[in-house]
């Protein structure tokens, strides 16, 4: 799965123009994020601006880096990017040391690797230095609560992809199928769960969001998300309505859950916490707490979750 919107583009990096599809507008007072979610480190365990030198000089060995598609003055300056960026385990050395001599870190070959692509891809040094906070932040987890969220595939599944989505948005319509086809190759090793996140730009989220809870609560979630998305131009009640009873949902009481608005806490709930991971659009996508992008691991989330299953 790829989104087409966002592309490293020949002789220019720019992640921070880099956002989801379907933006939010933040609310009144809210601080302005510029480029999609931010990194998830703090002052206290951010890598450090300088790193010391290793003895001997710069290495010019980058062990599990591709490089393959390099020129040389291309792998010249990949490796002095490595030798000065610092760890990505937020280490007092430099990325090359850690390729070196901390195997633990695979963080600093992930971000090692995305160097070389985007240096393949025509970006300049300076370019990808001015991304590096970004992509480092990329790979820190977050913690997402997923009590009592509908899943998709194995409960138990070592790898947990989380969409938070909007159902006006149409490239949250366009991901929906795609994200379940990834689950499904790993056959019960990654689940997917979904979380709730209503722009205020598309009237009708919330309300087909909440008709979503409802069918939740009579065990037919993922039939109600599938019927909404294709039908995400037509969410008038009287249309969710008719959804619920295409589906076979008990009337009674999808009426009655629908009516009192007993999914509205848990929407909510869902906006609030990707509020506070900064999620600035729609579709959000977080692979074991690591935000997706299409700049590591091939661009995928197929790649992301078979990063994981090697952690």
């Amino acid at each position: 799965m790829t989104r087409s919107k966002c592309s490293l583009a020949p002789l220019l990096l720019i992640l921070s123009a880099c956002s989801p599809a379907c933006t939010s507008v933040p609310e009144a007072g809210a601080p302005e994020n510029k480029g999609g979610p931010v990194a998830a480190t703090t002052k206290a365990d951010a890598p450090p601006s300088e790193v010391t030198p290793p003895p001997g000089g710069e290495i010019t060995e980058a062990k599990g880096v591709d490089l393959s598609r390099l020129s040389e003055p291309q792998k010249t300056s990949f490796f002095q990017l490595i030798n000065s960026e610092p760890s990505a385990c937020g280490k007092p050395h430099s990325l090359a040391v850690s390729l070196r001599d901390d195997a633990a870190c695979r963080d600093s070959l992930s971000v090692s690797q995305f160097i070389a692509d985007a240096l393949a891809s025509g970006a300049s040094p300076s370019d990808i230095k001015a991304n590096m906070e970004y992509v480092v932040g990329a790979l820190q987890p977050r913690k997402i609560d997923i009590e009592g969220r509908p899943v998709y595939g194995n409960e138990r599944a070592p790898v947990t992809v989380v969409v938070f989505a909007d159902f006006e948005c149409p490239h949250c319509r366009a991901e929906a199928p795609m994200l379940r086809q990834a689950i499904d190759q790993f056959r019960g090793r990654a689940k997917l769960v979904f979380k709730h996140f209503p722009l205020s730009a598309h009237p009708r989220a919330k309300v087909a969001a909440i008709a979503t809870v409802a069918a939740q609560a009579q065990g037919k979630f993922w039939e109600m998300h599938d019927i909404v998305f294709e039908n995400q131009t037509a969410l008038s009640d009287a249309d969710i309505r008719k959804y619920a009873q295409k589906i076979g949902l008990d009337m009674k009481q999808f009426d009655a859950d629908f009516a009192a608005l007993k999914g509205k806490d848990i929407v909510e709930a869902d906006r609030a916490e990707g509020e506070k991971l900064e999620i600035t659009g729609t579709p959000a996508v977080f692979v074991n707490g690591r935000y997706f992008n299409e700049y590591m691991f091939g661009g995928t989330v197929v790649g992301w979750i078979d990063d994981a299953l090697r952690r």
